[in-house]
């Protein structure tokens, strides 16, 4: 059996249909279920059939039947262990839903990092796991034979409760780095002491790298200070990238707010399909 991964959601931390917002995406994804998206996360499938999810959303129920759904399983998926880029509401919000209120587990194995892991407990919310902290930088499997490993990478991203981190996923023939959020490129990639995009993931080797998509361009949210919520624009990302060449690692944009008109059909679609850039969907699968 490979090992797949799966984006169970690729919307930025509020989803689609977003809390508060009356905007046509928000309210068509009301009238039609087709159109939500989950906020941000993937499932991934050890060689050996174990499960293991990274992100806790709040839609976790959806998100459980979808992978099951994809992996063209009966009822839903039940992971075998949970993993955290950092504490921001919508990446840890479904954690609640894995105790005595809902699922009632005991012991599952969650890894994070170490500020992450000791801000949870703070917030008395790591009763239904066991917690190990994940060093960063170091490769580790969250299961016996699973088949691939993982490897937190730091990046900077508001960091107000806990560090941030990346996520990289080492199959046997393929990996793909998981980047929903972080603030800015010029401090990650300085952070890591690159001075491109393609020459901090060719250095980190990966073949596929799901990028932080969550805004368009810097207009995008009329009335909001958007140094108020940093992430680099998709307009930056591909600027500095150009168009895709022949031995590039394949991206798709992930983490997309609901304004961000990547989520539609249109010309900003186009002009990144154009270069040779992708936009995540969801129910997406990567063997690797």
């Amino acid at each position: 059996m490979e090992v797949t991964l799966v984006l169970l959601g690729i919307a930025q931390d509020g989803g689609v249909p977003h809390a508060g917002c009356s905007c046509a995406r928000c309210m068509a994804a009301h009238a039609e279920p087709s159109l939500r998206r989950h906020p941000v996360a993937c499932g991934i499938r050890g060689s050996d059939g174990s499960l293991h999810l990274l992100e806790a959303s709040r839609s976790l129920p959806d998100q459980m039947r979808l992978w099951a759904e994809v992996l063209g399983a009966e009822g839903v998926v039940n992971p075998d262990s949970v993993s955290l880029t950092h504490v921001h509401l919508g990446h840890i919000d479904g954690l609640g839903q894995f105790g005595n209120e809902v699922m009632g587990c005991s012991e599952l194995p969650l890894f994070a990092s170490a500020s992450v892991l000791e801000e949870l407990a703070n917030r008395k919310a790591l009763g239904p796991f066991n917690a190990t902290d994940a060093a960063p930088m170091e490769r580790f499997s969250p299961s016996e034979g699973c088949g691939f490993e993982m490897e937190l990478v730091p990046v900077p991203h508001r960091d107000e409760y806990a560090d941030t981190h990346a996520v990289i996923i080492r199959g046997p023939s393929r990996s793909a780095l998981f980047l929903p959020d972080h603030d800015d490129w010029d401090q990650t990639l300085g952070g890591h002491g690159a001075s491109s995009i393609r020459q901090w993931l060719s250095d980190l080797e990966v073949d596929i790298a799901l990028l932080d998509g969550s805004f368009w361009d810097s207009s995008e949210l009329s009335g909001r200070d958007m140094s108020e919520i940093p992430h680099p624009t998709v307009t930056e990302t591909i600027a500095r990238l150009g168009e895709r060449v022949e031995g590039d690692v394949e991206i798709h944009f992930i983490h997309l707010n609901h304004s961000n008109p990547l989520l539609g059909k249109g010309l900003e679609a186009e002009e990144l399909s154009d270069l040779g850039w992708q936009v995540a969907t969801q129910g997406q699968q990567f063997a690797l």
